[in-house]
């Protein structure tokens, strides 16, 4: 997975470099560094999350925390989408990618947020139940 990070952070590096070549400023393109950022944390949030969800014992708490866990994993693979194919077509705008890219990470780290919520919350609540070993 580190390996298909690295390949997807110099595919991004590389389509900045074209699109400064283009006429674009550093500024304009700073976007898709961001996004590329919010995608590994929210791979990440997952990574960890798939182990939490492991060991609860389901119940109603469980299953609003799979909800969330499914949400974040969606729009991860959306941001994931954009940032690898969109960003490759030339049919599509600049302007176009920018306002896509810039919604779904806003709504990836908008999930992610929601998701880890609900982990404190559990916790401060006592509202985890844990499936015995």
């Amino acid at each position: 997975s580190s390996k298909l990070e690295k390949k997807l952070d110099d595919k991004v590096k590389k389509r900045m470099e074209e699109l400064q070549q283009q006429g674009k400023t550093w500024i304009e393109v700073q976007f898709l560094l961001k996004a590329l950022d919010t995608l590994c944390m929210s791979r990440e949030t997952l990574m960890f999350t798939y182990i939490f969800a492991f060991y609860l014992k389901n119940n109603n708490q469980s299953v609003i925390f799979e909800e969330n866990q499914k949400d974040l994993e969606m729009a991860t693979e959306t941001l994931s989408e954009h940032l690898e194919r969109d960003m490759q077509s030339s049919a599509a705008s600049f302007i176009e990618l920018k306002q896509k890219v810039q919604d779904q990470l806003r709504y990836c780290q908008q999930r992610r947020s929601v998701l880890l919520g609900h982990v404190y919350e559990g916790y401060d609540k006592e509202l985890w139940e844990y499936n015995e070993l």
